[in-house]
């Protein structure tokens, strides 16, 4: 045999070999691509560092491997030497690894891994309403107070009056009417007669009483003698005693009485000038409302 068949021979051989080991024919196979190179060599999520590295808690971001290849073991084998004319599978390292997982962390950088920042900033100071959002509450206008006054002792005519003004002024008035002592007469009761009343008359001249009449009205005094009239019971007292101790008998004080008008009405302070110019003198009369 020839030299140069020994060398063809040879050379076919030689590429069995190496078309044998591209197949995995003989136990391995070349990957295809860097990526399943990559993924048959190291999963990823298994890798665990020995040192605190910011890529340990960026590792479950990281995409599982295929399911169709099992987890490869803790420490990479070495891959058995390609035939000649082929490239031999690079081995990952853990510095290659943590590398790649750190660049990995970098182009994802999830969400979910970075660290809460706390707000420090100072809340901005409250704006103030606008002028037009401001609502003013109603003015409500007030009542002025009013106070409780009385006016007693009127006459008809003066009742009459002050009602009629305390009605234009708004007021409610309150009207009674009752007797009371106008004045206290000292007198000696009325006689059976004329004859008899001047008859008694002569006899009290004679005691010394100049001032006395006989009263002529019709009516329940119609004879009687009057003595003086008195605006005061205590003077119209008085008189009877000194009658008396010139030797009169018979004589006595009698209340005159008269019809007056009481009004109530509450009012404010400030009307009272007004309501009371319209009865001139009236404001002796008033008082102011009792407890109750």
């Amino acid at each position: 045999m020839s030299l140069l068949r020994v060398t063809l021979l040879v050379l076919v051989a030689l590429n069995a070999l190496a078309f044998a080991g591209i197949k995995g024919w003989l136990g391995t196979s070349t990957p295809g691509s860097e990526h399943e190179r990559i993924s048959m060599q190291l999963n990823p999520e298994h890798i665990r560092l020995a040192t605190d590295s910011p890529a340990q808690g960026l590792q479950a971001s990281l995409q599982p491997a295929s399911p169709a290849y099992e987890a490869a073991p803790a420490q990479p084998q070495s891959p058995p030497m390609a035939a000649a004319g082929t490239e031999a599978p690079e081995v990952l390292t853990a510095d290659t690894a943590a590398a790649m997982v750190a660049d990995t962390a970098i182009e994802e950088d999830p969400p979910a891994a970075a660290a809460p920042v706390e707000d420090t900033a100072e809340p901005a100071p409250a704006q103030p309403e606008p002028a037009a959002a401001r609502v003013e509450a109603p003015v409500v206008a007030t009542t002025p107070a009013t106070s409780c006054f009385v006016w007693s002792a009127l006459s008809e005519a003066q009742a009459d009056a002050l009602s009629r003004r305390l009605r234009r002024s708004g007021a409610d008035p309150e009207r009674s009417r009752s007797d009371i002592p106008d004045s206290w007469w000292v007198r000696i009761p009325a006689q059976g007669s004329r004859s008899q009343a001047e008859r008694r008359a002569d006899e009290l001249r004679a005691l010394g009483v100049k001032d006395l009449f006989i009263v002529q009205e019709p009516g329940p005094t119609q004879y009687a003698i009057s003595l003086g009239v008195f605006k005061t019971e205590s003077r119209a007292r008085v008189m009877l005693n000194q009658l008396r101790n010139q030797g009169v008998r018979n004589a006595g004080v009698e209340a005159r009485m008269t019809t007056r008008y009481r009004v109530q009405a509450e009012l404010p302070t400030d009307m009272l000038r007004s309501v009371e110019g319209s009865v001139p003198g009236i404001d002796r009369n008033r008082s102011t409302c009792p407890r109750r």
